[in-house]
């Protein structure tokens, strides 16, 4: 790796619940009453303006590269109050300065990949799989015995885990295909299928709208589809796959009769490279879709929530679905996008 310079920065990992009254360096997400500094891309942060990005990890090199880090002092603690993908590169940077400003781009792309599900380079794309793997109890190399400890335990043991194994993921991903081979396999067969317009992609520019259609025979043996995805979704296609394909940041996803519709991660940040319309509280769609439905239950997770989902309950089966067409459905959903706006 090429060496990028001489950094002799003061900057240890202590984990969130351990931190007590120590001062402290938060990077990715929310201070206690002991931060000095933040360096978060979380709604209603207080990140110093001049350092501010849309990841955690560009700000984090936003910090790194200003020549405020304070060196040759007494170990500062840096923390997190969760584990992702941002988080982990975030707080890996602040500990490993040199190495993470050699490969700055990548370590960027790997985090983009983990929030946004967007990528620039495979490769990065790869290296966030493994990082997500490592946090799930069916798939991840820790025992299971770690996942029935409490959440801030289980956070303590992924960033110790993890932050000595980054560059080994960054440099050897390769070795370690089998915590990527299904994701990457499927990323292929929706880029494959969008690329046929077997995906039919629709714009709405002024309603910053997406509307993905998925074939009726999906895109990929069903067996193949990875088990690992939580929404429909994810089970449907590769979310990265479609996010890198268009520039729209509300998106509704249809599948004969099933449908999704959500407000991306970057309307969730404090996004700052480009204005994003606001969330659209679709609480009152879903009262409306209910009333309609005879077997589903539409709910609304909330503006507040990381990606905002309108999804279904109460059906089961590729063939279960709404009682409203595709385009009665898709009508509805134009004319709630419409109305009031709330910020998160």
């Amino acid at each position: 790796m090429e060496a990028y310079g001489t950094l002799d920065l003061s900057f240890v990992y202590v984990p969130y619940h351990e931190l007590g009254e120590q001062p402290n360096v938060i990077v990715d997400g929310r201070g206690n009453k002991n931060t000095f500094l933040t360096l978060s891309h979380w709604p209603r942060n207080e990140t110093p303006e001049k350092y501010k990005d849309d990841l955690s990890a560009q700000i984090v090199f936003r910090y790194l590269e200003s020549g405020d880090a304070p060196q040759d002092e007494a170990p500062v603690a840096v923390s997190n109050n969760h584990f992702d993908e941002d988080g982990l590169v975030s707080v890996f940077s602040m500990v490993n300065p040199e190495y993470a400003l050699s490969n700055k781009e990548f370590l960027i792309d790997v985090a983009r990949a983990g929030d946004f599900s967007r990528f620039e380079d495979r490769e990065a794309a790869r290296v966030s799989w493994i990082i997500s793997a490592w946090t799930d109890p069916e798939r991840s190399p820790l025992s299971e015995e770690v996942f029935g400890g409490t959440y801030e335990e289980l956070n303590q043991v992924l960033y110790e885990e993890t932050i000595k194994r980054l560059p080994n993921f960054v440099e050897k991903g390769q070795n370690l295909y089998h915590l990527w081979q299904d994701d990457d396999r499927f990323l292929t067969a929706t880029e494959d299928a969008i690329a046929s317009g077997l995906i039919n992609i629709e714009e709405d520019p002024d309603l910053d709208l997406a509307v993905v259609h998925i074939p009726d025979e999906g895109i990929i043996d069903a067996d193949l589809v990875p088990r690992h995805g939580k929404s429909l979704v994810s089970r449907l296609c590769q979310p990265m796959a479609i996010h890198n394909a268009f520039e729209r940041f509300r998106v509704l996803v249809m599948h004969k009769r099933r449908y999704e519709l959500y407000f991306r991660y970057e309307t969730w940040v404090d996004y700052v490279s480009s204005p994003l319309e606001p969330r659209v509280d679709l609480s009152k769609l879903a009262a409306v879709l209910n009333k309609r439905e005879s077997r589903l239950r539409w709910r609304f997770n909330g503006v507040g929530e990381i990606i905002g989902r309108l999804s279904f309950e109460g059906a089961t089966g590729n063939d279960a679905g709404s009682d409203l067409s595709p385009a009665e459905f898709l009508q509805t959903v134009r004319e709630a996008l419409m109305e009031t706006t709330v910020t998160p």
